[in-house]
């Protein structure tokens, strides 16, 4: 039985198609992956199904009744709730107050009924993080669990249809797997879910079938019941071209072995308590950080680009030790950061795209007032160019550009100053097959080079992919490091929940036979 049948919705922006032709059918009880690359219109057609934008044309049919919504809360009182991409919680109201704001338990005189906000708000986030109080500001909170109180939020109003937009786009596999058990629950009270990702993994787990949009247009779907799973498939549709894989030919251990270490950092400590990390990067390597999220992995990139202080240990670059304590200082040694969060760290989201690209030469510049904009320009173009910024337009302003884009950019801005190491923090999150592809091309173009690269990825698949060697960090300390031939899923997750102790004390220093040799 089928609860939503969308036909041929349309919308476009000051003539801008965003939407030409899209058309899904949402089956009761069932995942349907929504599939696309950035600026495909996933996001624009999840809008007009739950009130946020209304379509130009086309019909939305719901438990077979035609609908027509004005706005988000007249798609909720049809039982249609949307878990958008960026959070919509209040920093400074607790996650009780957020998770209850507008749909408020009322007493018998009409009053807001406090009590029974906060038994239906510890209910419902229990599923996901039952270590959480409910009295706690939603600011306190780390970005995956702000993600968990908005979608616990979405589910406590009981929709029929809940639509999910890169819900998992801030959270490691482990906490994925919570989300997929509630999500198997809802599914067996029949509700409906729509279920954006960029992640195949995630979407051959949890989807019953999947509908791919391109260019704005549905151009298929696959019925998982009735076709096989074929990741290749998958990825051609949505990009328009044949791949044999997600992210191309595995490139990982193919660093020459004679190449000379270029990054030493030892007895590196992230916090007072913890024990220091020591490691050696060669030129031309490309080094993965693993492990569950939050165990010092990012805290480690700030801190080797910078913009955070450790609280111990020595960093050399090139035989040559470094105080790092400033970006600028780290730009000026060849050190640089894409940071986690491309909108709050990474751009400037109000300027063009020439602007953004050309920012880091005021870091740099260590004489005279004056730059040479010609120069500057030819540079930008060239940028655009090797990592393919769409559109190609210098003038574009990044905020309107799809999220694949606005992270060549951040990417883009470092290859005018050749970077001697390039730290990554988690570039693909959000980012959709196509630019993922791009971008780590462009990476790897970067180490052939003579680029080191250090690379932090909350999917196991990207470290796989790319990486020459994997450290897996627990609690601040490297546990573990994985080799090419070592490469799976299940050492990687296996490696990820051992602790420095379990792990044993060569472990805990960084596997110095191996790690401190640089391999």
């Amino acid at each position: 039985m089928q609860l939503l049948e969308a036909k041929s919705l349309r919308k476009s922006y000051g003539g801008v198609a965003a939407l030409r032709d899209g058309n899904l059918i949402c089956k009761q009880g069932k995942v349907c992956g929504l599939l696309g690359a950035n600026g495909s219109g996933k996001s624009t057609f999840s809008k007009m199904i739950s009130g946020v934008v209304k379509p130009d044309g086309g019909e939305i049919w719901f438990n077979g009744t035609k609908l027509d919504v004005a706005n988000p809360q007249e798609a909720r009182k049809q039982g249609i709730i949307m878990v958008h991409q960026h959070l919509s919680l209040i920093p400074e109201l607790t996650i009780w107050e957020n998770m209850t704001l507008g749909i408020e338990p009322q007493g018998r005189l009409g009053f807001v009924n406090d009590k029974a906000s906060k038994e239906t708000a510890q209910a419902f986030l229990a599923k996901f993080a039952p270590e959480l109080a409910i009295d706690l500001k939603v600011r306190e909170l780390s970005l995956a669990q702000k993600q968990f109180v908005e979608i616990a939020k979405a589910i406590a109003q009981q929709p029929k249809l809940l639509i999910l937009d890169e819900p998992t786009a801030p959270l490691e596999q482990s906490e994925v797997e919570k989300l997929f058990a509630v999500m198997r629950e809802l599914k067996a009270r029949q509700t409906s879910i729509i279920f954006i990702s960029h992640r195949l993994w995630e979407i051959k787990s949890i989807c019953d079938y999947v509908v791919v949009f391109r260019n704005g247009e549905t151009v298929g779907a696959i019925d998982f019941d009735t076709e096989a799973k074929d990741e290749s498939l998958i990825v051609s549709m949505i990009s328009g071209k044949e791949h044999r894989h997600a992210l191309g030919e595995r490139t990982g251990g193919r660093l020459d072995p004679g190449a000379d270490t270029l990054l030493e950092v030892r007895d590196f400590k992230l916090r007072k308590a913890r024990e220091g990390l020591s490691f050696k990067v060669k030129k031309g390597e490309v080094v993965g950080f693993g492990g569950l999220q939050g165990q010092g992995q990012e805290q480690l990139l700030l801190a080797l680009s910078g913009l955070e202080q450790p609280a111990g240990g020595q960093v050399s670059l090139g035989g040559r030790r470094l105080k790092l304590r400033h970006p600028k200082q780290a730009v000026r040694e060849g050190i640089v950061l894409v940071p986690g969060d491309r909108h709050k760290e990474g751009l400037f989201l109000q300027h063009d795209v020439l602007m953004n690209l050309i920012y880091p030469q005021f870091a740099t510049r260590k004489t005279g007032f004056l730059l040479n904009w010609k120069k500057l320009k030819r540079e930008a173009e060239e940028v655009i160019r090797q990592v393919n910024i769409v559109p190609n337009d210098p003038g574009k302003v990044v905020q309107y550009l799809s999220g694949g884009n606005q992270q060549k950019v951040v990417v883009g801005k470092w290859l005018p100053l050749a970077p001697k190491v390039l730290l990554l923090s988690d570039p693909a999150k959000g980012v959709d097959v196509g630019a993922k592809r791009e971008l780590y091309d462009t990476v790897r173009r970067l180490a052939e080079q003579g680029t080191s690269v250090l690379l932090y990825a909350s999917d196991h698949e990207e470290l796989m992919d790319i990486c020459d060697r994997v450290f897996i960090l627990f609690e601040d300390q490297i546990v573990d490091e994985i080799f090419p031939a070592e490469y799976g899923e299940q050492r990687f997750v296996s490696a990820s929940l051992r602790s420095a102790k379990a792990a044993g004390p060569a472990a805990a220093a960084g596997r110095p036979s191996a790690a401190a040799a640089g391999r």
